[in-house]
């Protein structure tokens, strides 16, 4: 039984942060061969705001192979230090690059027979760009202190081992093991008219989803159209710049703002739409484009995303960023009536099936966590 610490800023309850939650929240509810997993992450979520009914400075299980420890304190390194100790993990798994108590001291401070970094897209340029500095700083201080070659670094594809190695070198040693999807099951379609669409996008409100971009494209759209935004606002003044939007749209265009939802409940609201958009700018995996391809609505979606291709096979459609590209593949699924709308769905659905191999996932987790690392 192999001994797993995963640190980690945010943990489920806290959802605000997005993919990299969900992904360890998936990992450690279907992966659990020979591993026991120790979370220590904060008694917050990403904004500041406490967790509730939740104990804090204690182990809680979580579930059968998986206890978290959710810190309260202002120092997380002098707790954590004793739980090392303690606990004398054989893994150290540190998710995210880009915090100083979660991220750069785990991995200079404690010993463990392998660290692993999961960099969880954050090295993807257009994730890059956004706050760049503050990244910048924590990349030369990985380098300085030479951490990265000290370290596995965790990749979901061939593509983000890529970015890994132009960040740090060639020699840097990469792991791929891609993120387990939710495990969901399709709906029925919904009633489908020509010259109606009920679109939504579930992400975080930031520049990165591109909200603002399939505003501007739906606001010259002259079917009626609904579409659903869901998610929680990261950035105030991008989300000031959609409500203006918003504000001027045609009266055949309906926009309806949910708020932030907890993964939970996330299921419910796919169920309610017919296409899911989401023309990010960047996206490392995308839980919520996965979980609508599985429930057998299609996408739209960049090729900024490892769900490509998708035309060919009826599961959605690959657009540019711009609104001209976003606008023609809402208006090709806005003309479709009931049959054809069937017939993509059923495409979503075999195209995530194709996608999703549960036994290839399993093997990547045992040669991350498990296998020697003279192996590969």
């Amino acid at each position: 039984m192999k001994k797993i610490l995963i640190f980690i800023p945010w943990f489920d309850p806290a959802f605000r942060a997005g993919g990299p939650i969900q992904s360890i929240t998936n990992l450690v509810n279907q992966f659990d061969e020979d591993v026991a997993y120790l979370i220590f992450c904060s008694n917050k979520d990403v904004d500041g705001t406490l967790l509730l009914d939740i104990e804090e400075n204690c182990w809680v299980d979580y579930n059968a192979c998986t206890k978290v420890w959710y810190c309260a304190e202002t120092n997380p390194v002098s707790i954590a230090k004793k739980i090392v100790t303690i606990e004398n993990p054989d893994v150290i798994f540190t998710i995210g690059l880009f915090s100083l108590q979660y991220n750069i001291l785990p991995n200079l401070l404690f010993h463990a027979n392998r660290k692993i970094v999961s960099v969880r897209g954050m090295l993807h340029p257009g994730a890059l760009s956004q706050k760049p500095f503050k990244k910048k700083l924590f990349l030369v201080a990985f380098k300085l202190l030479r951490l990265h070659q000290q370290a596995i670094f965790h990749c979901t594809n061939e593509d983000e081992a890529m970015h890994v190695k132009s960040v740090f070198g060639k020699n840097i040693q990469t792991m791929i093991a891609d993120n387990f999807p939710k495990k969901l099951t399709a709906e029925k379609v919904a009633n489908k008219y020509p010259d109606k669409l009920i679109l939504m996008t579930i992400a975080l409100i930031s520049p990165m989803k591109n909200h603002l971009l399939t505003l501007r494209a739906l606001k010259e759209m002259t079917a009626q159209i609904t579409y659903h935004i869901v998610g929680a606002i990261k950035d105030e003044n991008y989300w000031s710049e959609c409500q203006a939007i918003i504000q001027t749209m045609p009266s055949n265009i309906q926009v309806i703002y949910h708020g932030e939802v907890s993964p939970h409940f996330i299921a419910t609201y796919l169920h309610q739409t017919q296409i899911f958009i989401m023309p990010s700018k960047s996206e490392n995996y995308g839980h919520a484009i996965i979980e609508a391809l599985i429930m057998g609505k299609p996408v739209i979606t960049s090729a900024f995303t490892p769900w490509k291709n998708l035309k060919p096979v009826h599961a959605g459609i690959n657009v540019e960023c711009n609104e001209n590209s976003i606008s023609a593949a809402i208006q090709q699924f806005v003309q479709m009536g009931q049959s054809t709308y069937e017939s993509w769905s059923i495409g979503a659905i075999e195209y995530a099936n194709q996608k999703i191999d549960f036994e290839k996932l399993h093997q990547q987790y045992r040669s991350l966590f498990l296998n020697p690392i003279n192996e590969h």
